[in-house]
């Protein structure tokens, strides 16, 4: 669990600080490595909350895990790539192929979304299955996300706002972030944030008031997989008021999970040891930033408007 002196701005009780950060990682679920790093950078580190793949082949050991660690924020981390998803050909002929398995890349999804090859009631058909088994799990669900941030995609995040609207206190990622180019950040992985802003800035204005809860925005996206101190370090100093959300994705570098996902390039013990450094905490509290959760943030908002 976070320790309580990062997780409170340092200036004193009773403040209220002007920057909140959500610390969230991603693929809880994915792989018994994934799901022990998680753990470990929410007990050890400055984690704070985690989005759960429900088609993973981890998907029940980190029930149980979320289960023994209810402090912990856990969210749907919706799939409509690569993995397998929850219903079969039979219901979803246009989405997957005859083993279930959904496009491989984004690309390939966007690709056949803009050439009419996907049926829309067949990908809100899958969001609604994938929503289903988060609920049967009996978890709280705190946030919704994606695998590789699809939700923002206009028409999927128009399926995901008429699902979200009748939950309670269900926020939604906000992928939108700093887009100014650092000689850091490879040019293919910038002009991703680029279109990533774009898109996100469509899928808003199409929606207006009727918007889910979002954070401010998001950090992480360039460095997503390579999470070093030094990068995490820099993030923090960057961050202006308001909330935000930091994407990670720490884990154990164990065997299973480099065979099945080397093609990710994801450094998951780097990104674990830089989540759980001590020095991580001294840059946060230099920066008057207090590390919340979704299910705080909630709170928080709902106190305001009584």
């Amino acid at each position: 669990m976070p320790d309580e002196d990062a997780t409170r701005n340092p200036v004193g009780p009773g403040f209220r600080a002007l920057k909140k950060l959500i610390i969230n990682a991603d693929d809880l679920g994915l792989t018994p490595g994934v799901n022990r790093g998680i753990l470990r950078a929410f007990q050890d580190g400055i984690v704070t909350s985690a989005s759960l793949l429900v088609t993973g082949s981890a998907f029940e050991e980190a029930v149980a895990l979320a289960r023994q660690n209810p402090e912990l924020d856990v969210g749907l981390h919706l799939t409509l790539v690569e993995e397998r998803a929850v219903l079969g050909h039979e219901a979803l002929p246009t989405l997957v192929d005859k083993n279930g398995r959904l496009p491989r890349t984004s690309g390939e999804f966007l690709r056949r979304a803009f050439l009419g090859r996907i049926s829309w009631k067949e990908v809100e058909r899958e969001i609604t299955a994938q929503i289903a088994r988060f609920q049967k799990t009996g978890l709280r669900l705190s946030h919704l996300d994606s695998h590789q941030h699809l939700h923002v995609f206009p028409p999927v995040f128009q399926i995901v706002r008429r699902l979200t609207r009748g939950m309670d206190n269900v926020w939604v990622r906000n992928p939108a972030g700093p887009w100014r180019k650092s000689p850091r950040v490879r040019m293919g992985r910038w002009m991703q944030r680029l279109g990533l802003n774009v898109t996100c800035l469509s899928a808003r204005s199409l929606h207006g008031p009727r918007l889910p809860q979002m954070p401010d925005g998001m950090y992480g996206f360039e460095v997503s997989g390579c999470l070093t101190r030094s990068a995490l370090e820099q993030i923090f100093r960057k961050i202006p008021d308001g909330l935000y959300e930091l994407i990670c994705h720490p884990g154990e570098d164990d065997a299973g999970t480099r065979t099945r996902y080397s093609h990710w390039g994801y450094r998951w013990a780097e990104e674990l040891e830089a989540l759980t450094a001590p020095e991580t905490r001294v840059v946060l509290k230099e920066q008057g930033i207090a590390l919340t959760s979704f299910a705080l943030a909630s709170e928080m908002s709902q106190g305001e408007t009584v």
